[in-house]
């Protein structure tokens, strides 16, 4: 699934927002794909398995992502049945996703040191400390994670972002580059929105390197803005951005979806984060909730509103997906006794797959409206749909304006 090319397809200024929306199309040896859009993951996938109905999932772009703790790190590394075992693993992924038209697989270090559970104190670095200190163990680690992805026979190859001192980095990834074009690879570079050379990293791929796809690690507007500002003056530029581990709501911002409002700052594919595989991350929010209303943990995404709200407080939403899903013999009946999830382990297990999976399509099917307001230069038009939408740009770009270098620096 080689990627061809990129092209910006249309422009639309019309919000006078924070930047510009566009479209641009990927061609790739598999039909062409256009965004803004969003991407389903591995985790989304096996979801859908836990779901006994035939709702199908149509996303064009697919990813695997891989998080590399201590652990697995450490056997990746040093034991042969392991490197097997993950080898096993995302050739299921791909065979899993093979109908997606470009597949991609990220096996990423974790930056978190180990603790102590009692005291808290470090007692180990994390693996990417480890690649950062150790040069050998970095082109140990590289060179593994490219085999693995050529075995079974990815393109793009995938690059997680390693937090090098940039010229480091600049020689790592320039030498990558030259090893992938070797085999008739072409690689994915990934960079984490908070790199203290995030704006030298970006020219280095784009400019010198002359990629057509970019990876970040997403990070909110609020706190990085200068990262944000980095990627708008790529807006002309015939490259793709595509940002991974995206919180699945904001409740700083009323629970919107947090990818629907990215289309705002300068990316255009989005894949939501992937929970750690043994348990789930929970944000402050969910922590204050009592562990015995399980219900509390069910939301559900409402493609008008853009919102992601709890299951309880979205009668509305129950009612849309219930229609929706009227042919179907299982989910209204679901839906709509949904209380009964919070004391039958099956039907919550059904219930919470389902609101992953309905998100999904339903986010899909909304990215694709909402391509047609961008070709059409009417952006403007949609944000007046979406009260809560234009809410958040208005308070986003007003924060922007505080923390605007222009206004802590006397201009000469």
């Amino acid at each position: 699934m080689t990627i061809l090319d990129v092209k910006v397809k249309s422009i639309d200024h019309s919000a006078k927002y924070l930047y510009p929306n566009r479209t641009i199309e990927i061609k790739t040896s598999n039909p062409s794909i256009v965004t803004p859009i969003r991407a389903a993951t591995f985790y989304e996938y096996r979801e859908k398995a836990k779901v006994p109905t035939d709702i199908p999932l149509n996303n064009q772009i697919s990813i695997n992502i891989e998080n590399l703790s201590h652990s697995r790190f450490e056997k990746f590394l040093t034991t042969n049945h392991y490197f097997g075992k993950l080898l096993k693993r995302i050739a299921f992924s791909n065979r899993l996703t093979q109908y997606s038209d470009l597949s991609l697989v990220l096996l990423r270090p974790t930056v978190s040191p180990k603790r102590d559970e009692k005291t808290r104190k470090v007692i180990r670095s994390s693996p990417m400390e480890f690649l950062t200190q150790d040069s050998t163990l970095r082109d140990k680690f590289i060179r593994f994670l490219v085999k693995l992805q050529y075995d079974v026979g990815l393109n793009p190859i995938s690059i997680p972002f390693l937090n090098l001192p940039f010229s480091t980095f600049q020689d790592v990834i320039t030498q990558i580059d030259k090893s992938l074009e070797k085999i008739d690879r072409q690689p994915l570079f990934f960079v984490d929105m908070n790199y203290s050379d995030f704006e030298s990293a970006i020219d280095l791929i784009v400019n010198k390197l002359e990629s057509r796809m970019i990876g970040l690690y997403f990070k909110r507007f609020r706190n990085y803005p200068l990262s944000y500002e980095v990627l708008s003056r790529y807006v002309e530029r015939d490259v793709a951005f595509v940002t991974i581990q995206v919180n699945r709501y904001d409740y700083n911002y009323d629970d919107i979806s947090t990818m629907h409002y990215l289309p705002f700052f300068g990316n255009d594919v989005y894949a939501v984060k992937t929970p750690p595989p043994f348990g789930r991350s929970k944000t402050e929010e969910e922590r204050k909730k009592t562990p015995s209303d399980r219900l509390a943990y069910v939301r559900l995404f409402d493609k008008e509103s853009l919102r992601v709200t709890p299951i309880r407080v979205a009668a509305t939403t129950i009612e849309k997906l219930a229609q929706e899903y009227r042919n179907d013999a299982l989910i209204p009946t679901i839906l709509n006794n949904y209380d009964e999830a919070n004391t039958d382990d099956a039907k919550y297990k059904v219930l919470r797959a389902f609101s992953k999976v309905s998100e999904l399509n339903s986010s899909l099917s909304e990215f694709t409206r909402f391509q047609d307001y961008v070709k059409e230069g009417s952006t403007k038009e949609y944000i007046q749909e979406k009260k809560i939408l234009q809410n958040t740009l208005q308070e986003a770009k007003q924060h922007s304006a505080k923390r605007s270098p222009l206004k802590q620096t006397k201009l000469k």
